[in-house]
């Protein structure tokens, strides 16, 4: 009877969970190519904007063009290939932008030391920092509006000084981005896509 009533609950929040999911926003970009399309122009949060041309090929590979990618779909790939390899080269088109992104948010806030900085699609998360200053951040946030990108950027910034999240942690976020608490909101209502 106790085992009933414990897979009972936790059935109630896994049913919970997602219904919550299910209401969030999701980042889909590539959505239109998976569903057949051939031509894609994406405008992101930088200001800057990405073509992705698509065309039957012998193998799959990618061509740079002035305002983005030729690519070229080999027959074997399946669409869960096909949808890492188009993050993939956006993380490639974008990755000097982001770098000099995040160096001007943080010459402008906090200035703490960053060793690296790299483009990476996660499921699970919108950025990470290492203990060596190496920040990740998600290409999804190429996406969302600019102030959320920011948030992003200076919540992982912030991670230089404060590793966990600790009262002294939020202090930093707060001096660097006072209106934190309600991008983090606008950020929890947004789901990324899995691969």
């Amino acid at each position: 009877m106790e085992e009933r009533e414990h897979v009972n609950i936790l059935l109630r929040r896994m049913q919970n969970y997602l219904i919550r999911e299910a209401k969030k926003t999701s980042v889909d970009p590539f959505r239109p190519l998976l569903a057949g399309e051939n031509d894609l122009l994406l405008t992101l949060a930088t200001g800057q904007s990405c073509r992705f041309l698509l065309e039957a090929g012998r193998r799959t590979s990618a061509r740079r063009i002035p305002e983005g990618w030729k690519i070229s779909i080999g027959p074997k790939i399946d669409r869960r290939a096909l949808h890492r390899f188009l993050w993939k080269l956006l993380c490639e088109h974008q990755q000097g932008a982001i770098e000099e992104l995040i160096r001007e948010i943080n010459t402008r806030t906090l200035q703490v030391r960053i060793q690296d900085v790299r483009l990476r699609y996660a499921v699970s998360q919108w950025g990470s920092c290492s203990s060596i200053g190496r920040i990740s951040l998600n290409p999804a946030l190429l996406f969302l509006p600019q102030e959320l990108l920011e948030y992003v950027c200076i919540h992982e910034l912030a991670h230089r000084l404060h590793r966990g999240h600790t009262k002294r942690y939020w202090r930093e976020v707060e001096r660097a981005f006072p209106a934190y608490r309600h991008v983090r909101t606008q950020l929890r209502s947004i789901r990324l896509r899995s691969l």
